[in-house]
């Protein structure tokens, strides 16, 4: 019995040191497979976390550019690059061994023993690209005008018409009727507010503040109205096709030979051969035929705003304009208790009636070349600095509007009315600022999107709580989600940025 325990004793360890390795083994196996696991949970959450950081400093940069304008500093932009991250895993297991014999003739008696220790290795490396846009190309991008192209996009993706008008336009000029019925002249609505001036001054006898207080609210008023034509489905965009010739008087006559001598033309073709037809195609250009001479020129493809329902007048099948029915649309927004502030003053009637050819932001080649008097309205759209610091920079002198109501001069084509103040002629969905960034201490909102303090003065991005109007429960969200998008059309196509200019973090 003494020598049956002792075996036992003796073959104890051996079955314990295979456990161990049996152990050891399938922890070593259970870390592969947990590191071969953690690649795609690992990648969702960096995405995640890179996303959200890249959303944050984004909308930071947005934020502090617009705080810096409100104090008349300079803006700077930085654009995040490629982001670029190396993942390593690795897992080892380090063992040892040995096995004492006991002395004895039996075999089996002896004992073994030994250890491992398995080690797991898992590093991230991110990779950083910043890029400074502060050259000259990119300068030119931010001063120079929004493309048409971006506002006709907005309005087409259902952006607020109203919204559009106030941060992207600069003025708006339309021609109209002199009071004498001879000639025309041209009127021109500023999107500028009156400066702020010390409170109880008399402005009253300013002329020329009178008059940019009234240019002000006309534009508002205006801005209301094109809502109200989008909210009640009378507002198109069609595009309007014009062939303009590179040169009118370099044609080539169809059906006989040019004669040379009678000016213009070339003497030994009678038309557009196909191989000149084909080299214009390449370069973007066509020929057409217009009164028996084919010209050499490009066809502009130019979008206008029309009222809805169109009226087709003789010669409009044949590209001329399109009319609308006037008098029903201003019956309709007039019965709107949304705007009722737009029946008093000639806005109303005066707009319509310049609507009613169309209107475009480019301006149609060509159009109205003769008879100034019916051009349609121009609308000039600001740059990307331009909207951020007129954006910016509206909020203190709105905010002073609202507090004191002033009364408001005659506009242009107004004869007689009561004294009215700023509540009474501009509808309340335009009662609020284009964008509202310092935090008011009166003033209950929402939790903020994004908020930072610059120059010793909180700034946020945040609704109130408590709207005056339904409608503008999300304005201000949705003019800082604007004000995002169009900066990042103009400065995030990285190819337009020099390479020595690009700076590379490592984390």
């Amino acid at each position: 019995m003494n020598s049956s325990l002792s075996l036992a004793r003796s073959t104890v360890p051996l079955w314990l040191t295979a456990r161990r390795r049996m152990g050891l083994a399938m922890l070593l196996g259970v870390g592969l497979l947990t590191l071969t696991g953690c690649g795609p949970r690992r990648l969702r959450v960096d995405y995640k976390n890179f996303e959200m950081a890249y959303a944050e400093t984004s909308n930071h940069e947005v934020l502090l550019n617009l705080a810096r304008l409100q104090n008349r500093d300079p803006t700077y932009f930085f654009k995040l690059g490629q982001i670029t991250s190396q993942y390593r895993m690795n897992a080892t297991l380090a063992g040892n061994g040995s096995y004492i014999n006991s002395g004895t003739s039996a075999p089996g008696f002896g004992n073994v023993t030994g250890g491992g220790n398995p080690a797991l290795l898992y590093e991230n490396d991110p990779s950083f690209t910043f890029i400074p846009v502060n050259d000259e190309t990119n300068a030119q991008l931010l001063l120079q005008p929004v493309p048409a192209e971006t506002f006709y996009d907005l309005f087409q993706q259902g952006w607020r018409i109203d919204q559009l008008f106030r941060l992207m336009v600069e003025r708006v000029e339309y021609t109209v009727p002199n009071a004498s019925n001879t000639g025309c002249h041209v009127e021109t609505l500023r999107n500028v507010p009156p400066p702020v001036f010390p409170e109880g001054m008399d402005r009253s006898g300013d002329r020329q503040y009178q008059r940019q207080l009234s240019e002000y609210v006309t534009f508002l008023r205006v801005s209301a109205l094109m809502y109200a034509l989008q909210k009640h489905g009378h507002l198109l965009l069609r595009g309007t096709s014009v062939f303009v010739p590179f040169d009118p008087n370099s044609y080539l006559v169809s059906g006989t030979v040019a004669d040379k001598d009678a000016g213009g033309g070339h003497s030994t073709s009678a038309g557009p051969a196909l191989g000149d037809i084909l080299s214009a195609s390449q370069k973007d250009a066509s020929w057409e035929l217009k009164d028996g001479r084919w010209l050499l020129g490009k066809t502009n493809v130019s979008a206008e705003f029309y009222l809805n329902p169109l009226i087709s007048p003789a010669g409009a099948d044949k590209g001329g304009k399109y009319a609308s029915d006037t008098a029903a649309i201003q019956t309709e927004i007039e019965s709107d208790a949304d705007f009722k502030e737009l029946v008093t003053g000639p806005a109303l009637k005066t707009t319509l009636a310049s609507l009613a050819n169309g209107f475009s932001i480019e301006g149609v080649p060509g159009a109205q070349a003769g008879d100034p008097c019916h051009a349609s309205p121009h609308l000039y759209l600001r740059s990307l600095l331009g909207l951020m610091a007129a954006a910016a920079q509206e909020e203190a002198p709105f905010e002073s509007l609202l507090k004191n109501h002033p009364i408001i001069p005659l506009s242009a084509g107004e004869t007689r009315r009561p004294d009215m103040r700023f509540e009474d002629l501009v509808p309340a969905m335009e009662q609020i600022p284009t964008i509202r960034i310092r935090k008011a201490s009166n003033q209950s909102t929402e939790p903020p999107l994004v908020e930072l303090n610059y120059n010793k003065t909180e700034y946020l991005i945040a609704d109130a709580s408590s709207p005056n109007l339904p409608e503008n429960q999300y304005w201000n969200r949705d003019m800082f989600r604007l004000i995002g998008q169009l900066t990042s059309q103009v400065t995030v196509d990285i190819s337009k940025f020099p390479l020595p200019t690009t700076l590379q973090l490592h984390q």
